[in-house]
């Protein structure tokens, strides 16, 4: 009711009242919502850091058996082209001894024959009088034709009495007929000592398996590991028979811990890598901000005003808006200068950096080169293989590339089409050719087939110029004289570096 125009005292407190309410069930609510949001996006963070643990352990996988396969393929030409005789089985000791000291992650190679006898070994370079032909990868290649790398399961090694993970390939005679084994033997200590390093918490899980569940390592390390099969868990049994690759909440059936798993099938081989993180530790902050909040909400309401509430809650939206501003204009600075197919830096990139090293050279008279690739026969390439597949090319080249531009100041980018251009400040004409031809050459043994072209796999042409070079004036001049270089190259035949025209040639 009024009273002379103004609420009355009940009004004014029924208002009030109603007022606190509405503004502790708005606040109550505000805070159960941000903390929804923080529990999904927590969970969504501890999706990520298992995805980058799977593709880290993945790659590190994959690069030692690929590593110990084109070991084993060396090893396997040898045995069925060469006669295994004294002075054979030295240079084999010599080889295979080499192999395993300059290899991360193989403890021994082996060559058996037919009878499962030891002929070869990494570890002496004496003949040994043991017999392996009761292991299951020496059956398993007896019995099958094909000369495939096989992985098996966890066995303890008779020579060092570790646990390993035997690698091996069937030998064979002229007629097809099986001569033998070639072993490589990678402890699982190897990849323990590397799933140490990567974060995970307590309970946390990282994991290589083959297909069949058969564990290869774990961690934490399991007295059962070589007997352990998880082929009938969740993992396997429910997320891998559909999905290569993905995340998925889930208890382990081997010591019941409730986790956050991410998976992958590596590409081209028989192992499933997985990691989980307890989610006991992706919650337990997560809990301590909730109790911290709760009280927090108590204190606005008896201490705040609406007013002041409100203003607080702007606050916070204003800092939230310019914090998704920042992110998205660092975004958008990082498309404006990458490439989105190749991921390296684009032409804009390449044009900034290039003005910056010239004016650079230009007050210190230092050097600078610049190459300029070309992929050769690459139209002919898209013309056979299409242009799907011509973009995987192109990212192939762009990796081998950037594997290949060590230093920090050096910059690889995608220049145009095939083209690429990779710019060395402070590096002289000498130093690019030889850049240029460890290009050229990882290209080219990299071996991606090229049916369009003359040499069967993909290769490039690559001009290489300098600023201390006649007629490099200008910028413009140095593109110029690595373009003409890089015509040269094609011109002479292709995959092939040149560095100095005919008229450099004539002075």
């Amino acid at each position: 009711m009024l009273v002379s125009g103004r609420l009355t005292p009940k009004a004014l407190s029924v208002g009030l009242i109603a007022f606190i309410f509405l503004i502790c069930v708005t606040l109550a609510s505000a805070i159960a919502w941000q903390l929804k949001q923080s529990a999904n996006e927590r969970l969504m963070n501890a999706r990520i850091a298992v995805s980058n643990i799977v593709r880290a352990s993945g790659q590190q996988a994959e690069d030692t058996l690929r590593q110990a396969e084109s070991i084993l393929s060396n090893l396997a030409e040898r045995v069925e082209n060469d006669k295994l005789d004294a002075e054979q089985r030295t240079r084999l000791f010599k080889v295979m001894a080499s192999n395993v000291e300059a290899t991360d992650g193989i403890q021994g190679l082996f060559i058996y024959n037919s009878n499962g006898d030891w002929v070869v070994n990494s570890f002496s370079s004496e003949t040994v009088a043991k017999n392996n032909s009761d292991r299951s990868y020496f059956i398993y290649h007896k019995n099958h034709p094909d000369t495939a790398t096989h992985i098996g399961q966890v066995i303890l090694s008779r020579t060092t009495g570790e646990m390993i993970i035997p690698v091996s390939r069937r030998t064979q005679y002229p007629d097809g007929s099986f001569s033998g084994v070639v072993l490589a033997t990678l402890p699982v200590a190897y990849f323990q000592h590397f799933f140490e390093r990567l974060d995970v918490d307590k309970q946390g899980v990282i994991l290589l398996a083959l297909n069949n569940g058969d564990l290869l390592a774990r961690r934490p390390m399991i007295d059962t590991l070589m007997t352990t099969n998880i082929a009938k868990g969740e993992l396997f049994s429910r997320y891998l028979i559909n999905s290569d690759d993905g995340t998925a909440s889930l208890t382990s059936m081997v010591d019941g811990v409730e986790r956050v798993y991410a998976y992958s099938r590596i590409p081209g081989l028989p192992i499933v890598a997985a990691a989980g993180l307890s989610l006991d530790s992706v919650f337990d902050t997560w809990w301590t901000y909730v109790y911290q909040a709760s009280i927090m909400v108590v204190l606005i309401i008896i201490v705040l005003t609406s007013l002041g509430f409100l203003f607080y809650r702007q606050i916070q939206r204003l800092l939230v808006a310019e914090a998704e501003l920042r992110l998205a204009q660092h975004d958008l600075e990082h498309i404006a200068k990458t490439d989105s197919l190749t991921g390296l830096p684009n032409r804009r990139c390449f044009d900034a950096k290039l003005a910056q090293e010239w004016s650079r050279t230009s007050r210190t008279e230092s050097s600078v080169a610049l190459i300029l690739i070309d992929i050769d026969w690459f139209k002919q390439y898209n013309d056979y293989y299409g242009h799907v597949l011509g973009d995987e090319c192109l990212k192939q080249i762009a990796q081998l590339i950037g594997k290949n531009i060590n230093r920090p100041a050096d910059l690889a980018a995608r220049y145009g089409g095939e083209e690429f251009v990779i710019l060395l400040p402070e590096t002289n004409l000498a130093g690019a050719v030889n850049i240029a031809e460890e290009v050229r050459s990882a290209i080219e043994a990299a071996d991606i087939e090229h049916r369009g072209s003359s040499v069967g796999i993909v290769t490039i042409s690559a001009g290489v110029a300098s600023n201390h070079q006649d007629g490099v004036i200008e910028p413009a001049d140095l593109l110029e004289k690595a373009d003409s270089l890089l015509y040269s190259a094609k011109k002479m035949g292709r995959n092939r570096v040149e560095h100095q025209s005919r008229e450099d040639l004539k002075t």
